[in-house]
């Protein structure tokens, strides 16, 4: 068994990790434009209903901000899930897992920047190619960690629902990558991706139906 070196514990790496994403996730809704001016106020030229009008004008215009926050947001929650998950069992960090989080923490704290630029301008392909790019390395990042994690004996368990899991992440990582291929000439992909999740669910509920069916049938 491997060493625990100094500052490299599962838990000390799970507080950083924690941290980072944390910040990440709250810097997504700081991006997000706010209304500012009169127009927005109830005053001697405004009335309720066109105060409200504004802001409603204000609102649909942003969509775009709110959608690609909404999906940053699930990204990065479904990142923290998988991550705990090979994390909380891990006896302790192998190297290579040390340095995949490099990677991994850079990618999460640039995303709401790449985030920001896809929401304000959703319709600029450069700007979802970005936001898809940074995402699909990042999932890269996540994917290689539990391949990492899982080719040494620092894992506690390896059950086979685990394994699953394993191979459901690499499934949604290669969706990503084949919707990117696409992202420049097609604006609505951003719709695809949010898929993505429901994609590796119906995977792993496929192969996991296939695995008890072939052991019924033995």
């Amino acid at each position: 068994m491997e060493q625990t070196r100094a500052g490299q514990s599962p838990e000390r790496l799970g507080f950083l990790t924690d941290a980072v994403l944390a910040i990440a996730m709250t810097l997504l809704v700081i991006e997000i434009p706010r209304p500012e001016g009169r127009d927005f106020d109830i005053g001697p030229d405004t009335s309720g209903g066109q105060a409200a009008s504004q802001l409603w004008q204000f609102l649909v215009h942003e969509a775009g901000a709110f959608y690609s926050y909404a999906l940053a947001f699930f990204v990065l929650w479904i990142v923290w899930r998988q991550h705990h998950t090979v994390l909380d069992r891990l006896r302790y960090i192998p190297g290579l897992v040390m340095a995949l989080h490099f990677p991994l923490l850079l990618l999460a704290g640039f995303l709401p920047f790449a985030t920001a630029i896809m929401g304000h301008h959703p319709g600029n392909p450069l700007a979802t190619v970005l936001f898809g790019l940074v995402v699909l390395l990042l999932m890269l990042c996540r994917s290689s960690v539990q391949s990492a994690a899982a080719r040494t004996d620092a894992l506690t368990d390896d059950t086979p629902a685990q394994r699953l899991e394993r191979t459901a992440c690499w499934v949604v990582t290669g969706y990503w990558g084949l919707t990117l291929l696409i992202a420049w000439w097609t604006p609505w992909v951003q719709v695809l991706w949010f898929f993505s999740g429901a994609v590796g669910h119906a995977f792993a509920r496929l192969a996991l139906r296939r695995e008890e069916a072939a052991a019924a049938a033995s």
